[in-house]
């Protein structure tokens, strides 16, 4: 797979940005929550990834869509740029580095990458989660199966 066959690559950080930057379209709008957690994929800590938490059901226009990188299997999101009280659609990425090297803007490499978390965690995510007033702090322990 080479850097430009790879849509994915990179798309974990540039979501969670997104989000964090749209989150502040809504300013004013309702309170935000703080939220924190810890990310682990068949035990291991998931580094380098992005966690997105999307409104789910009513008043989704009111509630906040917010992101953050997960580093070392923690993620957190401050008060300030945290979601509002409310149900989300979670979606979590991981694109882990394959041990290549690939050309980019030749004569350079960089590291392969490749989204190794199923599509049920991410683009199809089923996850979903009940945001509360105050500090959350929420953990997802993901498996293969």
């Amino acid at each position: 797979m080479t850097a430009l066959k790879n849509p994915y690559r990179g798309l974990a950080l540039a979501s969670a940005l997104a989000l964090v930057v749209l989150a502040g379209c809504n300013a004013g709008l309702t309170s935000r929550a703080p939220v924190q957690g810890s990310v682990t994929f068949d035990g291991q800590p998931v580094d380098n990834g992005a966690i997105a938490f999307l409104p789910l059901g009513n008043g989704q226009d009111a509630q906040f869509r917010a992101g953050a990188p997960i580093v070392d299997g923690k993620y957190n999101v401050t008060a300030d740029r945290g979601p509002s009280p409310g149900k989300y659609r979670v979606e979590i990425y991981w694109n882990k580095k394959t041990g290549k090297k690939i050309s980019n803007d030749p004569p350079n490499t960089i590291d392969e990458t490749k989204q190794v978390l199923p599509a049920r965690y991410n683009t199809k995510s089923d996850l979903t989660v009940d945001v509360q007033p105050g500090r959350n702090t929420l953990d997802f322990n993901l498996t293969k199966k």
